[in-house]
């Protein structure tokens, strides 16, 4: 596995997604993601609305990743990472120079896909709270 910063060509893929984001929720509320905690509203309303069909893998990630920009910009410390596999590159939101890594892009899609409901403010809450944990542990293992 290798993880580094995203390059010009990953950082235009992201780019690319988080417009597609942009124009779904424009299209649908008249309103613009602006990369800040207001966009997790507009992203369940998206969702609530059933304005993307549950096959729509594109469109859903694209909501993710969206859902990942309100998280790095709102949380000291995390930034986009790519992870390359055997599986692909993926865009990642790690925490510093450590192992923590998640990968918004799916976080939505896959709830949609497995018809769980979805509340982003709540998947929100969650992550953070679930990132602070294992930070506050590795913290004490230090």
């Amino acid at each position: 596995m290798k993880i580094e910063p995203p390059n010009k060509k990953d950082v235009r893929w992201i780019a690319e997604r988080l417009v597609h984001a942009d124009d779904l929720v424009y299209s649908a509320l008249g309103k613009h993601l602006e990369g800040q905690l207001s966009d997790l509203a507009l992203l369940q309303q998206v969702i609530d609305r059933n304005l993307v069909e549950r096959e729509a893998t594109y469109s859903l990630q694209a909501l993710g990743l969206a859902f990942g920009k309100v998280f790095v910009n709102a949380n000291e410390n995390y930034d986009w990472w790519m992870v390359e596999d055997e599986y692909g590159r993926d865009p990642a939101i790690r925490y510093g120079e450590t192992s923590i890594r998640v990968f918004p892009q799916t976080m939505i899609s896959k709830r949609v896909e497995d018809q769980i409901e979805v509340n982003v403010r709540a998947l929100y809450d969650g992550l953070l709270e679930q990132l602070d944990q294992i930070r506050r542990e590795i913290d004490e293992d230090a």
